[in-house]
């Protein structure tokens, strides 16, 4: 195709182009709490996090982290997003949410979280306020029965139109975390709104999600399961004959002690539609070559595990640099159901793109450019972000006056959560 005379060429000599990367489960709200709880278990997590600053948070401190966390992640060379909402505490809380998502100018799933409006109930319902949000803000979302596909797998995503680049899933607590009444509920809800369901499960101490969700016959095509890791071999079984999707989060899987190994090999040999993603960014990192770089290293570890543990030479390992890869492109977009807009680069797909340079001293190597790319890059290194064709990062720096008011907002957020912290 040759450029017309308006097309601005861009200069990749010495980078390496690839499909922007996608995320498929971050809390993007807590952009302005990074760090906050790096030494903490899943155990701590809760009462520090979800019942603790996360219930600190006004409508506009939401909007300023999730403003900021969503450049972060564009920073990151991360075009896609599922963001998992779960610190709305009313319809203004959500509101903001999603506006700082739009303003960041990033592609992806908005899933509708908790925890609502204050509630003794102790098993309270999903907010309500996500039909409202379907209706006001995402009117071509949910008129399906919430699976997607593309490139011919299923995944979580609507295949409505949605709004812009955003469209709506629901982040419910699932079998875990509630009654199974009320996930029962829960489950009805979301799929009477015709939209795709995301649930923590398979962590430490949360035992038997899938068999009481094969119970209940509650598995389906429109369910991403995050985590995984502790999941038996029979569950793991049932998401792939269920059509369901996996999210893998080795930050946060291993460094919170949610599971021995992250799930990455058990779900890829079954065929299982899976994505990376960041998960937290109070306890882990905002970027996903970073996420690629450890399931790649504890998936090797945990299938050689047992020749090690007989002191034996190990000849192969398991899986590939580019195996990673795809899960943070191609993988990631069948996820959330946006295979057919995003995660190649393909002609008729939208302009996501991440440009990274390898001319540093640590990328610039001898062989396969996408294992430098894998083992050894940063968000430093992403040069130019472009978002359906748009200029997000330019040069190695975030473009438009968004990205000044965010990090101020940001820092405003933070000062007055230091006054007020539990």
């Amino acid at each position: 195709m040759r450029p017309g005379p308006d097309t601005e060429v861009v200069d990749a000599r010495g980078r390496l182009v690839i499909p922007g990367l996608i995320d498929t489960h971050r809390h993007v709200w807590q952009g302005a709490i990074a760090g906050f709880t790096p030494q903490m278990t899943g155990y701590g997590y809760g009462p520090a996090v979800l019942t603790g600053i996360s219930l600190d948070h006004t409508a506009a401190d939401i909007y300023a982290g999730t403003l900021w966390g969503a450049l972060q992640a564009l920073d990151a060379g991360i075009t896609t997003i599922g963001d998992w909402a779960h610190a709305l505490q009313s319809a203004d809380h959500a509101d903001a949410n999603l506006r700082g998502l739009r303003e960041s100018g990033i592609r992806g799933l908005f899933f509708y979280g908790g925890p609502g409006p204050a509630d003794e109930d102790p098993n309270p319902p999903h907010p309500l306020d996500a039909r409202r949000m379907r209706d006001e803000h995402f009117p071509g979302n949910g008129n399906g029965n919430g699976s997607g596909s593309g490139d011919g797998n299923s995944g979580t995503g609507n295949s409505a139109t949605g709004t812009g680049r955003l469209r709506m899933g629901m982040a419910l607590r699932g079998p875990c975390f509630t009654s199974p009444e009320r996930n029962r509920q829960d489950f009805a809800f979301a799929r009477e709104l015709g939209l795709p369901i995301s649930i923590h499960v398979g962590m430490a101490g949360t035992p038997d999600a899938i068999t009481v969700l094969r119970r209940d016959g509650l598995l389906g095509p429109d369910v991403n399961y995050i985590h995984a890791n502790q999941l038996t071999d029979e569950e793991m079984d049932l998401i792939a004959a269920s059509g369901g999707t996996v999210t893998i989060t080795p930050s946060t899987d291993m460094l919170m002690q949610f599971g021995t190994y992250p799930a990455t090999g058990r779900a890829l040999e079954r065929d299982i539609v899976s994505g990376l993603g960041v998960d937290t960014v109070c306890s882990a990192g905002t970027d996903l070559f970073s996420e690629m770089r450890l399931a790649l290293a504890a998936e090797r570890s945990r299938a050689n595990a047992e020749s090690l543990a007989r002191n034996e030479l190990v000849h192969e390992v398991a899986l590939h640099q580019r195996d990673m890869l795809r899960l943070a492109t191609l993988g990631g977009a069948q996820v959330l159901g946006l295979a057919d807009e995003t995660g190649s680069l393909t002609p008729g797909k939208q302009a996501d793109i991440t440009i990274v340079d390898l001319r540093s001293p640590h990328l610039d190597g001898f062989g396969d450019p996408v294992a430098m790319l894998v083992l050894g890059a940063g968000p430093a290194d992403v040069e130019t972000v472009l978002v359906g064709g748009e200029f997000a990062k330019r040069d190695g720096t975030l473009v438009g006056t968004h990205a000044a008011k965010a990090r101020d907002l940001m820092h405003e957020t933070q000062d007055r959560l230091r006054s007020v912290i539990r």
